[in-house]
């Protein structure tokens, strides 16, 4: 990925004027495109759509004492019905402190990245050909990207792995706080037993919007993986506790009709597989398996997704990838909803 360098000076009137020096501002981006064909539902079978998921502006700057400010703009075809395609928004913007802690700890306040979702990404870096390719978590919208907050993360003792405390407002980077109750995280990750590792996180809040005897918000999720020379193998549990009402305005689960369980709180359960194997310097095969029961005392309600395929990297800028994708819905998952399968070709550029 390639890095554009200048040197920013800001002043501050305070009785004069002073100059700070910035330092090298690194500004990078990604571009995905991708070209889609379906072949169901039977109503969309054989339609094809060139589309760009995702185009991002990351600046990073540094400044005094090894502390750095990052932002991150990005524009997307996936928007809510406010807004006009391609708009672009703001998705991160955090001050990242560390001067005033021990090596290896750092406070981050501002519009904070979920961390697990930060973690994850490292596993599943075949994100890029629209909403079908994203993080489960993300994809099935029980967590957001970032949100407005601060985090703080240090390492455990004896060489363990790390630590991370999270409070943020909750409603996530794409809505304003919009009542007092806030989110809290609280993350562990285990590095000590490597090539496996393991991360536990626990999320609890409430909503604002809905009565407090049915207003609980809670998210566990374990992930479990192991590395080896030439690929990785990777298991996410989660289980997610909201108001059936939330889970239908928020369009949770992939859209699941939860009408029957208005004004009452219901858990989802929900596991994925991950996998990728290394054919040869810049070739890959991965592979992806999502199962999830948004209701669980609902057993006819459930989810299967498969996502496979083939990516080549042409240099360390350029990645292609030729992937089909398959959902299956049960019966009675939601009135109007079909299974959906195609098959993508996406490019992601960075620079």
């Amino acid at each position: 990925m390639k890095t554009i360098k200048f040197c920013v000076f800001l002043s501050l009137f305070l009785g004069g004027t002073t100059a700070f020096a910035v330092g090298d501002v690194a500004i990078t981006g990604e571009l995905d495109v991708a070209l889609s064909l379906k072949h169901l539902p039977t109503r969309d079978q054989g339609k094809t759509a060139f589309s760009i998921p995702r185009l991002n502006l990351d600046i990073e700057a540094p400044i005094r004492e090894n502390n750095q400010i990052f932002l991150q703009l990005e524009s997307s075809e996936y928007r809510d019905g406010t807004s006009q395609r391609f708009d672009t928004q703001l998705k991160k913007a955090y001050l990242s402190l560390v001067s005033i802690f021990p090596e290896g700890t750092e406070l981050r306040y501002g519009l904070i990245p979920d961390y697990y979702t930060e973690l994850q990404k490292e596993q599943w870096d075949y994100d890029f050909w629209g909403a079908s390719s994203l993080l489960p978590l993300i994809k099935y919208k029980y967590v957001s990207w970032s949100d407005l907050g601060l985090m703080y993360q240090s390492e455990l003792p004896g060489d363990w792995g790390q630590w991370a405390l999270t409070v943020t407002n909750g409603e996530g980077y794409q809505s304003d706080e919009i009542g007092p109750r806030k989110e809290a995280q609280l993350l562990i990750g285990l590095k000590k037993l490597a090539p496996f590792y393991a991360t536990l996180a626990y999320t609890y809040g409430a909503y604002d919007a809905y009565d407090p005897s049915f207003n609980k918000k809670t998210r566990l999720v374990l992930n479990l993986s192991y590395e080896f020379s030439k690929g990785l193998m990777a298991l996410e549990f989660y289980n997610a506790e909201d108001p059936a009402n939330a889970v239908m305005t928020g369009g949770m689960a992939a859209g699941v009709d939860v009408s029957a369980y208005g004004g009452t709180s219901i858990q989802g359960q929900g596991a994925s597989l991950f996998g990728q194997a290394e054919l040869s310097e810049k070739a890959d095969l991965f592979l992806r398996a999502d199962y999830l029961s948004p209701v669980t005392k609902d057993k006819e309600k459930k989810l299967t997704a498969i996502s496979t395929g083939f990516s080549y990297d042409t240099n360390e800028d350029l990645r292609w990838a030729l992937a089909y994708e398959y959902t299956d819905y049960s019966d009675t998952y939601a009135g109007a909803i079909r299974d959906e399968s195609q098959l993508i070709l996406a490019t992601r550029v960075t620079f």
